[in-house]
């Protein structure tokens, strides 16, 4: 049976592939790409979601080599997504007013697990949620490194960016903690997918982002790391109409955030189970 686990904080703020396994990986990801391509958004509750799944920007960059293995050998995977509000569902709205919500059940990550629980009903996928509003990943790393201490996680989504943008974090204290970070996952055995901030017209009329983006993409040269490009999906979503928190009425928000976080975890999912050579 799937399981999760919450646990909020709060704050005043491929591996390398040899020439057979990469063409594999190219033939599976060439697979999947067709397959999506083909195939309806479905939700959770099997009826279309109204938001794109572009192929390129759910199928990750690398395999995600040790989730691979776990659904081979264990028939499931354990994950462990760490995170500031919108990981965590408690957003005090840093990136604008329209993205404050509190709603853990209905966060992304909750519902990337409904997501997975449709698509493969017969894997097991268990779910703990750490982390908490206005944590920078600075703040972040003694707690994923006390669960990595503590338990045995096949994947690691670990969220982050938004926090440090809004506060000035100097980018390369950002990358510095990332390396410590996905240094001690790959010690564990732990894939990493890295999570960047979601767009936002207010964030990006008021913090400059790019810095930040460039340390999270550039980390993902690193053996067993990809980056879930957050920012370019809800970006897409909002240029063409189809998921708008900056757009909609108040007795229409609670609906489009639930909207934004069902297409999120189904997008989340889709890149987890392409990252693993499923399709």
């Amino acid at each position: 049976m799937p399981s999760w686990k919450l646990r909020l904080l709060s704050c005043p703020y491929p591996r390398s592939l040899i020439p057979g396994e990469r063409m594999i990986w190219f033939l599976r990801g060439f697979a999947f790409l067709i397959l999506v391509t083909l195939q309806p958004n479905w939700s959770r509750a099997g009826t279309p979601l109204a938001c794109a799944m572009p192929p390129g920007l759910i199928v990750p960059s690398a395999a995600l080599t040790n989730a691979a293995a776990a659904l081979t050998s264990k028939g499931g995977l354990n994950i462990l997504a760490i995170g500031s509000g919108s990981t965590v569902g408690d957003s005090g709205g840093l990136g604008g007013p329209a993205l404050a919500f509190h709603a853990p059940e209905k966060s992304y990550p909750m519902r990337m697990l409904e997501a997975l629980n449709t698509l493969r009903p017969a894997a097991s996928f268990n779910l703990t949620v750490q982390g908490g509003r206005g944590l920078t990943a600075e703040e972040m790393l003694p707690i994923l490194r006390r669960e990595l201490a503590a338990h045995h996680y096949d994947l690691l989504l670990w969220q982050t960016g938004t926090v440090e943008a809004v506060h000035g974090v100097r980018p390369g204290a950002l990358r510095a903690v990332l390396e410590d970070g996905i240094a001690a996952a790959a010690k564990s055995r732990t894939d990493v997918v890295l999570i960047d901030p979601q767009f936002s017209r207010f964030l990006r009329a008021n913090v400059d982002l790019n810095p930040y983006e460039t340390v999270l993409r550039q980390m993902t040269g690193t053996s067993g790391v990809t980056l879930f490009p957050r920012f370019d999906l809800t970006q897409e979503w909002v240029n063409n109409g189809e998921v708008d928190l900056e757009r909609v009425g108040k007795d229409e928000r609670d609906k489009t955030i639930a909207l934004l976080n069902d297409c999120l975890g189904h997008a989340l999912a889709r890149y987890v189970l392409a990252g693993a050579g499923e399709h």
